[in-house]
């Protein structure tokens, strides 16, 4: 009578360590290892540069490219600080620099026309932003390979880092897994015990 209520338990047991030694491969060995002929070796360090390569094709293709940037860098709230530094710039050159290099002209030039050329200058650097925006950008698109950058960082992390990443983002559902393997491992023993009684 013992051993049908230790099936259920056992059964249990069993599934909670299968789903744990399956997590658990999911990281090591970090290097192949052969146990009774059978080469073992964990899931992300076999497949880490190909793994590399997905995730930075994806970042470049999916997540991060230049199109998605470019509107981010030309926003009004963008463009109001663009145009807050270079007022500062400006006031500061013809302040300092400016009376300093110039000093005959600009004392000839007075603070009125100062001002009309700070504007001058302020409306054609608004004007002309957007399009050295899209220039850089296009620069950028061509010579920064986004994919080649993240394939790469990503190829050389070392195991331990990317297990304990991770593990830091899906340790519950690890968990879960784990106990649901035990759960579904109990009632599994249950129905063997039911069949038993039955026969």
């Amino acid at each position: 009578m013992y051993y049908l209520i230790a099936i259920p338990i056992i059964s249990g047991l069993i599934g909670w360590f299968t789903n744990w030694v399956a997590i658990q491969m999911l990281f090591h060995p970090r290097h192949p290892r052969k146990i009774l002929g059978i080469t073992f070796h964990g899931i992300f360090p076999k497949h880490q540069a190909e793994v590399a390569g997905k995730i930075g094709n994806m970042i470049a293709t999916e997540l991060l490219t230049p199109d998605d940037v470019a509107p981010h860098l030309k926003s009004e709230e963008q463009m109001a600080m663009i145009k807050e530094t270079v007022t500062k710039k400006i006031d500061e050159y013809l302040v300092g620099t400016f009376q300093k290099k110039h000093p005959v002209l600009a004392m000839l030039l007075g603070d009125k026309r100062k001002d009309e050329f700070k504007q001058e200058i302020l409306e054609e650097i608004e004007y002309f932003t957007p399009e050295i925006i899209d220039k850089v950008m296009s620069k950028v698109h061509r010579d920064f390979d986004v994919a080649k950058i993240i394939t790469e960082r990503v190829a050389e992390l070392e195991v331990d880092k990317l297990e304990e990443l991770m593990m830091s983002i899906l340790e519950k559902e690890f968990k879960f897994v784990e106990y649901i393997g035990g759960v579904i491992g109990f009632i599994l023993g249950l129905f063997q015990v039911g069949l038993a009684l039955l026969s």
